[in-house]
């Protein structure tokens, strides 16, 4: 049911550019911290180009903003060994993603210079790649360290499945400024609606994000 919805908000958004009186383009690049449901938050990254396309037709300030982004939605966790084969395990991942937002805002003027907007709407974001490394602590005290997995979308785990699902939807909400029409800040939020990893399949992304945006 979450997915039909998610795809139908897709649908029903890229409609919308039917209605649009302007069109402008921009790049960004910001840093996530990524807090997912049982496990360790880890900074990220992200850049990536995005457009807004203005509806003045449907109402004056109301835009749809959309971007496509590579981004990491990074975590970490700690284990401690249930059969003594070592005292405990630090692993680490940052696996990166191609994400797509479609957002529909709307835009207030503060002054002649400076607009505060916000916006939110559904995602689709497609894992690529990614290490999981770890740091594992032996019984007698020594240290190892080494990478686990090569890619965490693609390499299996010990029951045999991909240990990050490629495949993750959610919504997303923005609150940012712009300034002179061309330069953006914007604070992020994503919530995922899916388990992302197969061994913990109740973590779900729980993403904060601070961007910086040029518009041209």
């Amino acid at each position: 049911m979450k997915r039909t919805i998610i795809f139908t908000l897709l649908s029903l958004a890229l409609c919308l550019p039917i209605a649009a009186q302007d069109v402008r383009f921009g790049a960004l690049a910001g840093v996530n911290l990524n807090a997912p449901d049982n496990l360790k938050s880890k900074i990220g990254y992200k850049l990536g180009a995005k457009a807004e396309l203005g509806l003045s037709d449907l109402s004056q300030g109301l835009y749809l903003d959309m971007a496509l982004l590579l981004e990491t939605r990074a975590w970490k966790e700690t284990y401690a060994s249930a059969i003594a084969a070592y005292k405990q395990s630090k692993v680490s991942t940052m696996p990166w993603y191609l994400n797509y937002p479609v957002h529909i805002g709307y835009r207030f003027p503060v002054s002649q210079n400076v607009n505060i907007f916000v916006n939110g709407g559904p995602y689709v974001a497609f894992g690529l790649f990614g290490k999981m490394t770890h740091e594992t602590v032996l019984m007698d005290g020594s240290t190892e360290k080494g990478t686990r997995y090569n890619n965490v979308f693609t390499d299996k785990n010990v029951n045999g499945e991909n240990v990050q699902r490629r495949l993750d939807w959610g919504v997303g909400l923005r609150l940012g400024a712009e300034f002179n029409n061309k330069y953006q800040v914007t604070l992020e939020y994503d919530r995922g609606f899916r388990g992302f990893t197969t061994d913990y399949l109740s973590s779900r992304a729980n993403l904060y994000s601070l961007s910086f945006a040029y518009m041209f």
